[in-house]
């Protein structure tokens, strides 16, 4: 039996192997938010940075980039993605339920969505609209 192309495709390992560490990401967000304050956890989270970068650095030779715009924008993810980060383990820190918390706060490509037609001009067929309200429908009944 031939191998079906999507398991040919990189992007679909990278996007596997994004899912595991993700998943473990959540698992000792909640552990270590059980354990310290939503301040401390992040501004920790943030050294688990430097061994990530500094191994791309060096395997990748990358180039430090030029565009204003580009360096902005990749600022803005990182403040961000700070603050994000904080407030989910603040909310995990809480004693809210971790699943609940993390079904809920998995949403933000929703916000994507809603950005991507205002700001990109993007387009959604009737379909992606019924997925997108079944994804909010989700969460709801999850939460409950």
């Amino acid at each position: 039996m031939a191998m079906p192309e999507v398991l040919k495709a990189k992007w679909f390992w990278y996007s596997t192997l994004c899912v595991v560490c993700w998943g473990a990401w959540v698992l000792f967000s909640k552990l270590g938010s059980d354990e310290i304050s939503a301040s401390a956890m992040q501004f920790i989270f943030a050294f688990g940075f430097i061994p990530v970068a500094l191994l791309v650095l060096l395997l990748k030779r990358v180039k430090f980039e030029k565009s204003a715009k580009g360096i902005t924008f990749g600022l803005a993810n990182g403040v961000l993605s700070g603050i994000g980060g904080l407030t989910l383990f603040a909310a995990y820190r809480s004693g809210g339920n971790t699943s609940v918390i993390t079904a809920a706060t998995a949403l933000y490509p929703l916000i994507t969505v809603v950005l991507a037609i205002v700001v990109l001009r993007e387009r959604l067929s009737w379909l992606q609209v019924v997925g997108l309200g079944f994804a909010v429908a989700a969460i709801i009944i999850f939460s409950l």
